[in-house]
């Protein structure tokens, strides 16, 4: 009897070591950064363009995106275009297309991977077969930290400018927006906002997102709740379609009141 029981003892301890060793991984809580590239990086009319994005997460390549698209138009037209991406190489996403005409364009990454959703406008011009003339970018009025200064859904105003969803403000915050993949009119969405300051999550924030449509005086207001430390979300109902602008506002104590504007597009 005395034997049964050690040995019935050693089974149970060696059950649990194999389970110990069995625990699945936690996934990383940190968000997914993008950086965009255009090649070449003064594209021609006719010729071919190839857009890439680089995704990592902790500064390790994420290979296993669930969705990585180019949104693609021409400045002042409604119509968009949009492209599928396919895995490159370790972390490298691309797709290739040309443009007709010589012009002012947008590219609108997005890229949704590991519960994460990046998305980012930049602005890029297709020269004229055989011109020599410098490229000129068109006006970004909706960038993150007004015209240009900051990033988030901003632009760096040269070609292929290497920025993601989450960048640093001049308070020193770094934000990290996200929205879902597709936007649809009349129908409830999720804006999330992380933000961090010092690398560590800005925590117990008062923050509020500010929408409206293009072309629209009216904005509405709507306070975001803390999910989790640093990350911040509220539902909203986007009522037509079109590119609307999220004003991030975020305050905290007497020393904290910033804000930063992204662009989302409802079909």
């Amino acid at each position: 009897m005395k034997r049964y029981i050690a040995a019935l003892i050693g089974a149970l301890a060696l059950m649990a070591a194999g389970c110990g060793g069995q625990e699945e991984a936690v996934p990383s809580a940190s968000p997914v950064e993008v950086v965009l590239a255009l090649t070449p990086k003064e594209p021609v009319a006719g010729e071919a363009i190839t857009f890439a994005v680089t995704v990592t997460q902790d500064g390790a390549p994420v290979n296993d995106a669930s969705s990585v698209e180019f949104e693609l138009w021409k400045d002042g037209q409604e119509q968009h275009a949009t492209i599928p991406a396919t895995l490159a190489k370790d972390g490298v996403y691309t797709a290739q297309t040309s443009f007709a005409e010589p012009g002012s364009y947008y590219v609108m990454y997005h890229v949704t991977a590991r519960d994460f959703h990046n998305m980012q406008k930049h602005p890029f011009t297709v020269k004229a077969a055989g011109s020599d003339q410098p490229t000129s970018q068109p006006e970004n009025h909706d960038a993150a930290g007004h015209d240009g200064h900051g990033s988030g859904q901003a632009v760096n105003h040269g070609h292929g400018g290497e920025h993601g969803a989450d960048h640093q403000h001049t308070s020193g915050i770094n934000y990290h927006f996200q929205a879902a993949d597709t936007l649809t009119a009349n129908e409830t969405a999720a804006l999330t906002v992380s933000l961090t300051k010092d690398n560590q999550p800005l925590s117990k924030a008062a923050v509020r997102f500010e929408y409206w449509r293009a072309g629209e005086e009216r904005h509405q207001f709507v306070d975001a709740a803390e999910t989790q430390p640093g990350v911040y979300s509220a539902s909203v109902t986007l009522p037509a379609s079109g590119d609307y602008t999220v004003n991030v506002h975020v305050e905290k104590d007497e020393t904290i009141h910033d804000h930063k504007e992204y662009t989302l597009h409802v079909r």
